[in-house]
């Protein structure tokens, strides 16, 4: 079907071009139950990586102004290329360093959304 094959090349191309205009290198640190886990091997990929400003929120979580004790919460996202990094598998629990960053924050893997075509989803929290 040309109308397919035009999509997916179109497609393609937003994802390389998105890519190379905004992907920075990550290193992935596999855990398991809190410790390094012996069975995955470290790595670095390539991803988008966008963090947010940090929003406080109540103790009970909710944004309620009468609330006295306030925590800073501070999420990210990371979208990876699936075609790029097929051997990379992330979990819940595993730590993500954004080696490119002044100061290489570590983050925590919170989510892991792979149900898109195009991108693995973390959805995750810094630690």
């Amino acid at each position: 079907m040309p109308v397919a094959n035009g999509y997916a090349a179109i497609r393609a191309a937003v994802l390389a071009s998105v890519d190379r205009a905004f992907a920075e290198r990550v290193h992935l640190a596999p855990m398991a139950k809190g410790r390094a886990d012996p069975k995955r091997q470290t790595s670095e990929v390539q991803g988008v990586l966008r963090t947010g400003g940090g929003d406080e929120v109540n103790l009970a979580g909710g944004y309620a102004s009468e609330w006295r004790s306030r925590v800073a919460v501070g999420k990210a996202e990371l979208h990876i290329d699936r075609s790029a990094f097929p051997g990379v598998v992330f979990n819940t629990g595993d730590k993500v360093r954004a080696v490119s960053r002044p100061g290489q924050p570590w983050f925590e893997v919170l989510r892991v959304d792979d149900r898109g075509d195009t991108r693995l989803v973390l959805m995750l929290g810094e630690v």
